[in-house]
């Protein structure tokens, strides 16, 4: 989160911005995106859905036609499409314009070889094993890979060397190695690999950083030397410029990516022997066993050097180090539930459950610190590259600048003063603490609960008791009791490890509410509505960020289940994105609402039902709205039926109302020309993805993100996009001939939108 937009919230949950005032505070600050903004983004995203619509289209008509199409016609059909764009790559590059369209370009065109590639082996069924397609398409696609320079492209590759190295070492037959160890070799190869390939990136984002570097610091020196007398000229100038000097952290997201594959694989190599030998009921070691385990570790071990000297020794990033944290846990809890869970003993589990808390408490408080530590240096180095120019800092750099450009707006009051947030000293405190921190801590107490419930059942169990709801019911009531009272006594709520262990004990007083109650002989859906009920009671209840995000997310799925139940679940997806909408961009005046006592309660709730509409509305519109899975929704015997028209219709209008709540933010009248042309794109873009539903609602989720510059928010929706994609192709309740055609009907509407937009604004103008 950005300074400006953190130092907001802190100024409103200590009372001194009003709320009535934190839109004007928000848009002076720009956490809300400027004009220009808005035109960049609509101009590279509508680019990227309309170019990716068209090879879908192209892909599902050639699906859809596979058994009355002529060889002829099936490779005439890519083959030209293949040399259409790669055509048009060359036209581009010739005359130096439109530098992303090229990239683009030769992304798809590495697509249509992929295609082109498995339509061969389909056509003369060639006989060849799958890997070899996947290596084929790798190898055939490196010019355009190195030539594009794009990181998705990139990525692509990489996925393709993976799969193809997985497929292959399936089918290998290595006669030097024992079968039982293939496994082995097939994780170790592909940890090999990702790691040579985390290296190569970072290699290639530095030399990039380095270029970036030196135009950004020759474009601030110009700046500097046309310094004239009026010093706010100056400033104006600096703020508003396009500079972005590297600070101490942060990488590319793709870096991201590769960075987490590798320390998936090498994690699971260092755990590959206890997995095989828990899975396989093997407790002895040979001395072969034990030279090869003792290898994994070892290289395990020099890898998490590595990552601690370039991540934390050389050149701190935060998310990295968080995969290491993670690393480490995952290799201690398999070994250590090797040795203690031989029988499944109640001890074991609690053993267990205090030790994740235990490491997972340490890993934050670490990380928080580094956080804090880095910062305070990025703040620093920012403030003194800044003073080397003029005695005189960024207006947006740090909390006190921000306090006082408010303040003489006159939005605060002149004798206020911020309190700064330490995040090593408030574990709850969800601004100053990074997203991934948090997901790492709410997960790793997801799974302490689950320990913790496996102690408490084990020792049910063994007293002939387990079956009992009403004393599921009571152990729920004191376990969420205790959490309640740890999260509020200050000393513990201080105390990570302790409110490590307030969040596992609410998480398992959770699961054995769920026990009584669906375990009860009560009927549905009176079972689910006295879910609903305790799920918001506990959201209001228990001052955890974690736990209040997925008590909420709970509690929206409740509702989505009995909207299924009672044969209304075209009602989902339009309340879903109409609380999503409401939540986001009208927190501010929700709270103006609320009385002063509750507000802080009520803020805290908000940031939680901020993300978990947004999730769950993602989560519907991707993976369970279609048809064919309503029947399991349901025990009805009732035809089960699902009418598109109305539910794309509620989702329509969701989204007008979200664009009317994002222009009423800027000076645009109603009967504006540009808000007419938002509201027809919207409407547009509604009516042609009527059976693609989760085009519509992930494009809203990202347009909220981006128009709250809510970065956690927007890689959501673009990863719900992504797999959306993905997942649109086997949904069954249209055919591929319908799928070919709506994709094509996207891809040339939203170009088109573009292509028009783009004039409108002649590229300078902004679109509001």
């Amino acid at each position: 989160m950005s300074t400006p937009r953190r130092t907001i919230e802190h100024l409103i949950e200590q009372s001194i911005l009003p709320i009535a005032q934190a839109n004007a505070a928000a848009t002076h600050l720009e956490v809300f995106p400027t004009k220009r903004s808005w035109l960049a983004f609509f101009d590279k995203s509508s680019l990227i859905i309309g170019m990716v619509a068209l090879v879908l289209s192209l892909v599902f008509f050639i699906a859809y036609n596979w058994l009355h199409m002529g060889k002829i016609g099936k490779f005439a059909l890519v083959e030209s499409a293949l040399v259409i764009t790669i055509a048009l790559y060359i036209i581009l590059s010739f005359k130096q314009k439109f530098q992303p369209v090229q990239q683009w370009l030769l992304f798809i065109t590495s697509i249509i070889t992929g295609v082109l590639l498995a339509l061969f082996g389909q056509v003369y069924q060639t006989g060849a094993d799958t890997w070899q397609l996947f290596f084929n398409w790798a190898l055939f696609i490196i010019p355009w890979v190195l030539i594009a320079r794009l990181p998705v492209l990139w990525l692509l590759w990489l996925g393709l060397v993976n799969a193809s190295l997985i497929l292959y070492l399936d089918v290998a037959d290595f006669l030097f190695i024992d079968a039982n160890y293939q496994s082995m070799l097939q994780v170790g190869a592909l940890a090999l690999i990702n790691f040579v390939a985390l290296n190569a990136w970072l290699l290639s984002i530095k030399n990039t950083a380095e270029l970036q570097t030196d135009s950004a610091h020759s474009e601030f020196a110009n700046i500097t030397n046309s310094k004239t007398a009026n010093s706010e000229n100056f400033y104006s100038k600096i703020v508003h410029s396009k500079i972005r000097l590297p600070t101490a952290s942060g990488l590319h997201w793709s870096v991201y990516i590769v960075g987490l594959l590798s320390s998936y694989f090498i994690t699971h190599l260092a755990i590959i022997n206890v997995f095989d030998n828990l899975i396989f009921g093997n407790s002895t070691f040979n001395n072969t066993d034990i030279f090869i385990t003792l290898s994994t570790i070892l290289i395990w071990l020099g890898w998490c050097g590595f990552m601690l000297w370039r991540f934390y020794k050389r050149h701190i990033d935060l998310l990295m180090l968080t995969y290491v944290c993670g690393s480490v846990i995952a290799v201690v809890m398999f070994w250590a539930g090797k040795l203690l869970l031989k029988d499944w003993e109640a001890g074991g589990m609690l053993i267990l459950a205090l030790l994740l808390i235990a490491m997972s408490s340490i890993a934050v408080v670490w990380l928080r610190r580094i956080a804090h530590v880095d910062n305070i240096n990025s703040e620093a180095e920012l403030t003194a590259r800044t003073r080397d120019n003029d005695e005189k800092s960024n207006p947006n750099s740090n909390p006190n600048q921000i306090l006082a450009q408010l303040q003489q707006l006159g939005l605060i009051s002149p004798s206020s003063t911020i309190q700064t947030v330490d995040s090593m000293n408030e574990p709850d405190n969800h601004d100053s603490t990074p997203w991934f921190i948090h997901l790492f801590f709410g997960f790793s107490g997801i799974l302490a609960s689950i320990f913790l419930v496996g102690f408490l059942t084990l020792i049910l169990y063994q007293a002939d008791i387990f079956d009992r709801p009403n004393l599921q019911w009571i152990v729920g009531i004191v376990l969420s009791m205790i959490a309640f009272a740890l999260f509020k006594h200050r000393k513990s709520r201080n105390n990570t490890f302790w409110n490590s262990l307030a969040f596992a004990l609410s998480g398992a007083g959770q699961l054995y509410f769920a026990f009584s109650i669906f375990g009860s002989e009560m009927d549905t859906p009176l079972d689910v509505w006295l879910f609903l009920l305790l799920q918001i009671i506990m959201t209001m209840l228990i001052p955890n960020f974690i736990y209040r995000l997925l008590s909420s997310m709970a509690a929206l799925g409740s509702v989505v289940y009995l909207l299924s139940f009672y044969q209304l679940p075209e009602l989902s997806l339009g309340l879903l994105a109409l609380v999503t909408i409401v939540v986001n961009l009208q927190g501010y005046a929700l709270l103006n609402i609320v009385p002063a006592k509750l507000r802080f309660t009520a803020f805290s709730i908000s940031k939680a039902l901020n993300y978990s509409s947004a999730i769950m509305l993602l989560c519907v519109s991707v993976y369970f709205i279609a048809a064919e899975y309503g029947n399991s929704f349901i025990s009805s015997e009732a035809t089960f039926r699902y009418h598109y028209i109305l539910a794309q219709g509620l989702l329509i209008l969701a989204s007008l109302y979200g664009g009317y709540l994002i222009l009423k933010r800027y000076p645009v009248h109603l009967a504006a020309k540009s808000s007419v042309l938002i509201g027809g794109i919207i409407i547009i873009m509604g009516i042609i993805s009527v059976y693609v539903s989760g085009l519509l609602a992930t494009s809203l989720i990202i347009i909220i993100a981006f128009a709250n510059s809510q970065r956690v928010l927007l890689g959501l929706g673009v990863l719900a996009l992504v797999s959306y994609i993905f997942w649109y192709y086997y949904q069954l309740d249209t055919s591929l001939l319908v799928k070919s055609g709506s994709m094509l009907i996207i891809g040339l509407t939203v170009l088109m939108m573009r292509w028009i937009l783009m004039r409108q604004t002649n590229h300078k103008a902004a679109i509001l």
